[in-house]
């Protein structure tokens, strides 16, 4: 398989990640989306996204979580079980081990926090090496500010 094809693959499967985001996703369902074994599917989702896929759902959901917390609607707990967790607790450990702070704290005061939004690997790719411009429609802006000075009228 091509490094064009297993990103391909790699990023239908992200797809699949964040549309199940709030459903229980096992390798299995990923190898057998993808068409390929568990192992294999495992190897090259790391080696293209640099996190094995259980890491890369674990990250997915503690920002969705955030994003979640940080409209301070919902419950610590509502929030965890949403997303998959088992427990509060767990929730906790997770949440306070990806952004070093608890979700509890993190509602109340919503400091900044580094959020795992990863790219499409595959249109990433495809307009790096294909000098295309990527289909999510980001485009550059240059901002310049001057300040002027006011007329005495």
């Amino acid at each position: 398989m091509s490094e064009w094809e297993t990103r391909a693959v790699v990023q239908r499967m992200q797809e699949y990640i964040e549309l199940h985001l709030v459903n229980p996703i096992t390798l299995k369902q990923l190898a057998d989306f993808a068409g390929y074994s568990p192992w294999y599917v495992s190897r090259m989702f790391k080696e293209i996204t640099g996190k094995a896929p259980y890491e890369y759902i674990r990250s997915r959901r503690l920002t969705q979580a955030a994003l979640v917390l940080r409209e301070g609607n919902k419950k610590v707990v509502d929030v965890a079980l949403d997303f998959i967790f088992d427990s509060q607790e767990g929730f906790t450990r997770a949440f306070s081990k990806e952004f070093g702070i608890t979700p509890g704290k993190y509602r109340m005061k919503t400091p900044p926090i580094k959020l795992f939004l990863p790219e499409k690997v595959y249109d990433t790719y495809r307009a790096i090496h294909k000098k295309e411009r990527m289909e999510s429609g980001m485009k550059s802006v240059f901002v310049q500010i001057m300040e002027r000075q006011k007329e005495n009228a």
